[in-house]
């Protein structure tokens, strides 16, 4: 008994006919890709000849047009890398300037009672705006040359210390600081 066949005919055509059309615009370029060289060895002067070299020296002129453009792009991208370098290489010193310039020391505030602490050799605890500034004080000493930069550590847990949160601020007003707030709007 026979069988119809399990595959479709067009599985087959589609792909052939994908590459009939590569091969058919491939033909249709060859005469635009055709060398100066082979035209000019049928030797014959008449006014296709005549053409012919017409038809060369606009090629000519084009080809070293797009030579010159193509140097032009090479050149310019050549400086955009320089350029794209020197910018990184800017970017580091800024951020090794900066380094060298601040000293950053980080204020840990106490998730349960909401106590502020900061942590250099020892945990000090902070209890009044005096305390707060003879730590500004001590720290100015310890690094003269740098600018003393605070950062409160907000704990990641929920903690009473939203309302001690201002109460924080007023005593290290004179001093550059900031806040790490996990719940801060972003």
């Amino acid at each position: 008994m026979i069988e119809i066949p399990r595959r479709s005919v067009t599985r087959f055509f589609i792909p052939l006919i994908d590459v009939l059309t590569l091969l058919f615009c491939i033909y249709l370029l060859l005469p635009i890709v055709e060398t100066p060289a082979s035209s000019s060895a049928s030797g014959d002067k008449t006014a296709g000849g005549a053409a012919a070299e017409l038809l060369d020296k606009n090629e000519r002129e084009e080809l070293q047009r797009l030579r010159q453009e193509s140097r032009l792009l090479r050149k310019t991208s050549r400086l955009a890398d320089d350029e794209r370098f020197a910018l990184e290489r800017i970017r580091t010193e800024k951020v090794e300037i900066l380094q060298q310039r601040l000293a950053i020391r980080v204020l840990e505030i106490d998730a349960d009672t909401g106590r502020l602490f900061y942590n250099g050799r020892d945990r000090v605890e902070i209890k009044s705006e005096a305390d707060a500034r003879e730590l500004v004080e001590r720290q100015k000493r310890e690094a003269p040359s740098r600018e003393i930069y605070f950062l409160f550590l907000i704990p990641r847990t929920p903690s009473p210390l939203l309302r001690q949160m201002e109460q924080y601020k007023r005593w290290f007003q004179d001093v550059a600081y900031g806040i790490d707030n996990p719940y801060s709007e972003q």
